[in-house]
């Protein structure tokens, strides 16, 4: 062979082992996702993870398709306020179909295509849960036997599911069984909380044969805490369940002995909630949240917090607001001296909010002749006025209805420190603050409280 077949032979064999190279999947630096959404109006969808964010546009019919760069992972996928869990990697190409107002009960996978077949169980695996955990309440009102045996029944179909799935990749698998076994673990932390709040029991306190399931809990594992929300969430649980049963200085001690500094610093932001007006351990969460800290604008925006969470004690003048009625008049704090003043902010994008309406539309029959005014302010942005107006005359919404200025940044909100809604506040016919973070309409130890304001009256 000639020095010149020679050299094109060698370059001939080069160039198919490159073509074949780029063929291997695992050489793919990128997933490739595509999917048709049926009745939606919106006009993107949303692939978010750690430290990561992607909008891809939809077209017109409701398709959409882009390729993503990304690590290996569980990722949130959302479109409109529906979401649900996905798995991408590398060499993914997934194509996915719903229904919009369907969404979870719809979602699938194209199965000829790599990655559907591990996203499939994860659509079914919602569905799984949905069926088996039914809801909050029904779940949570369960005495402790039905709750572990409603628990372990959990446990066993959903890791029969996964075996079902004959998922092959050994790798997502393992991490699955990990992702399951600290769901778990969560939701029994959570069972004694959660219960209280359920049957409206808060002097209920797990027994000590309930407490052998609390047991056996890592809090070093900077992998799992870094790629599995579950286990994120099972550390700010426990953590939390410590700081709520008044443990403090125990749990934030146990947080500076964690190895790993990301797990010390990403736990910390679940527990600046904590730190509000009418808790009184707000001070202790805040020395403790900011002993550990390094960021130094969470730092200063609790700072600020506390600050103000300080100017809202039992006896101490109330902030005022001055914001427009349904009427369309001026209403101020000063025009409703005399009374009690349960007010209530919210909006009309809170789902907790509207779940609250029902008990508060009854206090507000039930104690119509008591020396109690009830105030609603929304929160809503200017562009929803009109959704606002129409949602307070659709349900009937009684008492004074007033409109923030500025949603959020509203002087009287930003006075009461309030970062979650709804939020309810007591002030006294003098103007002066009662109870600066209140039960809700619906906690029995509201009308304990109304009842004392009608005696008073």
């Amino acid at each position: 062979m000639s020095k010149k077949l020679k050299k094109l032979h060698s370059f001939y064999i080069a160039a198919l082992l490159l073509a074949s190279a780029a063929c291997q999947p695992d050489k793919i630096d990128y997933v490739l996702l595509s999917g048709v959404i049926t009745n939606t109006d919106g006009s993107y969808v949303t692939v978010k993870g750690n430290d990561y964010s992607y909008d891809i546009d939809l077209n017109e019919d409701g398709t959409f398709s882009d390729t993503l760069r990304l690590k290996r992972g569980f990722y949130l996928f959302y479109s409109g306020r529906e979401r649900t869990n996905i798995f991408l990697a590398n060499g993914f190409e997934i194509k996915l179909f719903l229904d919009q107002p369907m969404f979870d009960e719809t979602l699938t996978f194209d199965g000829n295509r790599k990655g559907s077949n591990i996203n499939n169980y994860l659509a079914n695996k919602a569905r799984l849960d949905e069926e088996l955990t039914v809801d909050f309440q029904t779940l949570f009102s369960k005495e402790e036997s039905d709750f572990v045996s409603a628990m372990k029944d959990w446990d066993s179909k959903m890791k029969g599911l996964l075996s079902a799935s004959q998922i092959k990749d050994k790798d997502f698998v393992e991490l699955e069984n990990r992702n399951l076994g600290y769901e778990y673990q969560t939701q029994f932390i959570n069972y004694e909380y959660y219960h209280q709040f359920a049957t409206k029991d808060f002097e209920f306190k797990a027994s000590a044969d309930f407490n052998q399931y609390l047991t056996g809990i890592d809090v070093n594992n900077e992998s799992d805490f870094n790629s599995l929300r579950n286990y994120k969430s099972l550390l700010q649980s426990h953590f939390g369940t410590l700081i709520r049963q008044g443990q403090i200085d125990e749990a934030f001690a146990a947080i500076r002995n964690i190895s790993s500094s990301t797990i010390q610093q990403g736990l910390l932001p679940s527990f600046v909630y904590d730190v509000e007006a009418g808790n009184e351990d707000a001070e202790a969460i805040y020395n403790g949240i900011v002993s550990i800290s390094t960021d130094s604008a969470t730092v200063a925006k609790l700072s600020d917090k506390i600050e103000k969470i300080r100017k809202l004690q039992v006896g101490m003048p109330s902030p005022s607001f001055a914001y427009q009625s349904i009427n369309g008049e001026t209403v101020g704090l000063q025009d409703l001296n005399g009374k009690y003043l349960y007010v209530d902010v919210w909006a009309t994008w809170c789902g907790p909010c509207l779940r609250e309406i029902p008990a508060l539309k009854q206090l507000e029959s039930d104690y119509h002749n008591a020396p109690i005014e009830f105030v609603s302010i929304s929160i809503d942005t200017e562009k929803d006025f009109e959704k606002w107006q129409n949602m307070v005359a659709d349900k009937e919404l009684k008492g004074v209805q007033l409109f923030a200025d500025s949603d959020w940044q509203s002087d009287f909100v930003k006075a009461y420190a309030i970062d979650g809604i709804p939020r309810f506040i007591i002030i006294d016919p003098e103007g002066n603050i009662v109870d600066p973070n209140a039960p809700r309409p619906s906690d029995p130890q509201t009308r304990s409280l109304f009842d004392r304001f009608a005696v008073k009256s």
